[in-house]
C-alpha cells in the first residue's frame, strides 16, 4: 500500500476525538438506545398497613401561588421554614440531613488513602480538605408536588439509636401523614423508605409528584472537550437498556435555547424507568426505587456566556402517578440511592447495572460493536489499575499498559510494515506500469498491477486490516483514559493531573491560553516516526510530496486536536509514538547489516 492509500487509513486511526464529536453530536442523537414501550402503572396500588412514630412536627409557612412545570408536577414555592440539620456518616461518606425537605444538604466524600489523606480532595494542593457535593440551593431527595413536604417545608426530625439512620415525619392534613427513613450502610449507597399514611375514614388522593437529585456542577477549573459531556443524565430500563442524556443536551435545549429546561425526552414519555442517575466527571447520583414505578426527566441550566449550550448544573427526577390510599391503609415507596465517587469497580459491586454511567458500553448507530468496545474498556481499566498497585504511579501505569498494548499488536503491526515496505520497493515498476497503459488502457494497467503484487507476494491491503484491527482498542482507551477517576490528580514528572491538560502557566499564553508540553512532544515524535518510515531517496518526487504532507500536516492536526485533551491519553499517544520509532529503528538496523 503505497503513501497515498496509507493516509485515510491514519486519519480513522488517529482522529478519534473528531469522530467521538460527530457522533456524539450528530450520530448519537439520530440513533437513541430503543426504549421500551410505556408501562401503564395502576391507578390504585393495595396499600399496606402502618403507623407513624412519634416525632416533632413543625408548621410550614404560608403558601404563594403554585407553579406548573412541563412534567405537569405543580411546584408550590415558599420561603424557607426553620431547618434543622443532623449528620449521618461512616468511614466513606459523611451526609448533612435537613429537615426542609427531609432530604440531603451535603455528601461529604471522607475516604482516606493509606496515608491518612482524603482519597478524593477537592483541590489539587496539600492538605485539601474531602469533595462535597452540595445541595443546599435545592434538597436532594425532597418531593415536588405534594403539598407540606417540598424543599422549603420543614418536617420533623427522629434520629435513631445506632446514628446510622434517620426518621422524618410530618402531618399533611386530616388523618394523612408521611414518614420517610433514610439509613447509611457502609459504602455509599443508601436506602429511603417513604410511608403515606391514611388514618381517616376516606380514601385519599396522592397526586402526581416527582422526587429530585441533588444538581450537580462541575469544578471551576474543569473544562468539557468539545464534542463530549461532562455533565449528564443517565437512564435505564432492562429492555430499552441505557440512554446518555448528557450527549443530547444540545437538543433538549432546541433551537430556543432557554436559559434553563425542565422536560421528559421524547423517547422516555411514558417509560418506565429502573433508575435515573446525575453526574459530572467523576461523581455521580442513582436514585433506584424498589420497583420499577415511575418515569423520569431532566432539570438543567446553562451558562449565559459563550456560543451554544455549556451546561452549568444539571439534576434527574423520577416522576409518580397519582395513587389512591385507603382508608386506614398506608402507600410505600422505597429507594436505593448511590452518592459517590464514578469508579468503575464501586458501581459495579453496588448492583443493578450501576456500572453503566461509565459509559463504557457503545450506543447508538455503533451498538453493533459493543460486544467488543464495552469487554475492552474493562479489561484496559483493569490492567491500568493492576500496573499502578505495582508501580503506585498510574503516569508509569500508563506507560506499561501501552507497552502491553504495543506487544500484543506487535505481530499485526510488524505485518503491516512489512507490507509498506514491500510496496515502497516496488513503486518504481508501478510507476513504469502507469506510464505505460495508464492513460490508453486502465483496464491493462490494473490486470498488469496485479500480476505484479502476485509476482512480489504483495498483498495491496496488508499494510491497512492491521491498522483497522487497532482502531476499537484506540477509541476503547479513549474512553477510559478520558473517564477513569482513578487519573484525578495523579501526578507524573511535571504532569500535577494526568486528568486534564498540563495547563502550566494558565493565562499566560495570547489568547488566554497555557502551556501544554506532552502534545507539542507527541507531534514532534510523529515527525520523527514519519521520517524513520521514509522511502528514502529512491522515492519519486510524487512520493516525496506525500512524505512531506503527512510528515508535517499530519502532526500539526494532532497537536490541534490533542492540545487540550487529558494528559493521561496524550501521555499513552505519545509512548506509543516512541515505542513505534523504537521498534522502526531497529528494523532500519538489520535492514543496513544485512546490505552491509
Amino acid at each position: 500500500m503505497n503513501k497515498k492509500d496509507l493516509i485515510p487509513v491514519i486519519l480513522l486511526a488517529l482522529l478519534i476525538p473528531a469522530w467521538m464529536f460527530i457522533d456524539r453530536m450528530f450520530i448519537a442523537p439520530k440513533f437513541p438506545a430503543k426504549a421500551p414501550a410505556p408501562i401503564e402503572q395502576p391507578a390504585e396500588k393495595t396499600p399496606s398497613a402502618g403507623s407513624i412514630e412519634q416525632a416533632t412536627l413543625t408548621a410550614a409557612s404560608a403558601t404563594t401561588a403554585a407553579e406548573a412545570v412541563k412534567t405537569e408536577i405543580p411546584v408550590v414555592e415558599k420561603p424557607k421554614a426553620e431547618e434543622i440539620v443532623v449528620l449521618l456518616e461512616n468511614e466513606k461518606i459523611k451526609l448533612e440531613l435537613t429537615t426542609l425537605g427531609g432530604g440531603i444538604k451535603s455528601a461529604t466524600l471522607i475516604d482516606q488513602n493509606e496515608k491518612g489523606e482524603p482519597l478524593y480532595p477537592e483541590l489539587n494542593e496539600k492538605d485539601s480538605p474531602p469533595v462535597v457535593l452540595d445541595f443546599s440551593s435545592s434538597t436532594a431527595l425532597a418531593y415536588e408536588g405534594i403539598e407540606g413536604i417540598g424543599a422549603n417545608e420543614s418536617l420533623g426530625l427522629l434520629q435513631s439509636e445506632d446514628d446510622q439512620s434517620v426518621s422524618f415525619a410530618k402531618i399533611l392534613g386530616d388523618g394523612i401523614a408521611f414518614e420517610r427513613i433514610i439509613a447509611l450502610g457502609d459504602g455509599y449507597l443508601l436506602t429511603v423508605k417513604d410511608r403515606f399514611i391514611n388514618t381517616g375514614s376516606a380514601p385519599w388522593s396522592l397526586p402526581a409528584n416527582r422526587i429530585l437529585t441533588g444538581y450537580m456542577k462541575n469544578p471551576a477549573e474543569m473544562k468539557s472537550m468539545k464534542g463530549v459531556s461532562i455533565l449528564g443524565v443517565d437512564s435505564y430500563t432492562p429492555a430499552g437498556g441505557i440512554n446518555f442524556w448528557g450527549r443530547k443536551l444540545h437538543k433538549l435545549y432546541g433551537k430556543a435555547k432557554p436559559l434553563s429546561i425542565d422536560t421528559v425526552p421524547v423517547d422516555m414519555t411514558g417509560v418506565v424507568v429502573d433508575w435515573v442517575s446525575v453526574k459530572n466527571k467523576f461523581f455521580t447520583q442513582i436514585l433506584r426505587p424498589e420497583e420499577p414505578i415511575a418515569t423520569m426527566a431532566i432539570l438543567s441550566s446553562r451558562e449565559t456566556e459563550g456560543k451554544g449550550v455549556i451546561p452549568k448544573d444539571i439534576a434527574a427526577a423520577l416522576i409518580f402517578k397519582p395513587e389512591v390510599v385507603d382508608a386506614g391503609s398506608s402507600y410505600d415507596v422505597n429507594y436505593s440511592y448511590y452518592i459517590g465517587p464514578k469508579k468503575y469497580s464501586i458501581l459495579k459491586e453496588s448492583g443493578n447495572h450501576m456500572e453503566k454511567v461509565m459509559e463504557f458500553e457503545t450506543i447508538g448507530a455503533f451498538s453493533w460493536m459493543n460486544w467488543l468496545m464495552e469487554p475492552s474498556r474493562r479489561f484496559l481499566l483493569a490492567t491500568l489499575n493492576v500496573f499502578h498497585s505495582v508501580v503506585r504511579n498510574y503516569g508509569i501505569a500508563i506507560i506499561l499498559l501501552t507497552l502491553l498494548i504495543r506487544i500484543l499488536f506487535w505481530p499485526l503491526t510488524h505485518k503491516s510494515t512489512e507490507s509498506m515496505r514491500r510496496m515502497q520497493e516496488i513503486q518504481p515498476e508501478i510507476k513504469a506500469l502507469q506510464a505505460k497503459h495508464g492513460k490508453s488502457n486502465p483496464q491493462k494497467l490494473q490486470q498488469e498491477t496485479m500480476k505484479l503484487y502476485k509476482e512480489k507476494k504483495v498483498n495491496p491491503m496488508g499494510g491497512c486490516l492491521p491498522m483497522f484491527v487497532q482502531i476499537p482498542v484506540f477509541i476503547a482507551l479513549f474512553t477510559v483514559l478520558r473517564n477513569a477517576i482513578e487519573l484525578r490528580y495523579s501526578g507524573f514528572l511535571w504532569i500535577a493531573d494526568l486528568s486534564t491538560a498540563e495547563n502550566l502557566f494558565p493565562g499566560k499564553l495570547p489568547f488566554d491560553q497555557s502551556l501544554n508540553i506532552l502534545p507539542i512532544v507527541m507531534s514532534l515524535s510523529m515527525i520523527w516516526q514519519q521520517k524513520l518510515s521514509s522511502p528514502g531517496t529512491a522515492a519519486t518526487p510524487e512520493q516525496q510530496q506525500q512524505q512531506k504532507m503527512m510528515m508535517f500536516m499530519m502532526p500539526i492536526m494532532m497537536l490541534f486536536f490533542f492540545y487540550s485533551m487529558p494528559s493521561g491519553l496524550v501521555l499513552y499517544w505519545t509512548t506509543s509514538n516512541l515505542l513505534m520509532i523504537g521498534q522502526t529503528s531497529l528494523r532500519n538496523l538489520k535492514k543496513k547489516k544485512a546490505e552491509a
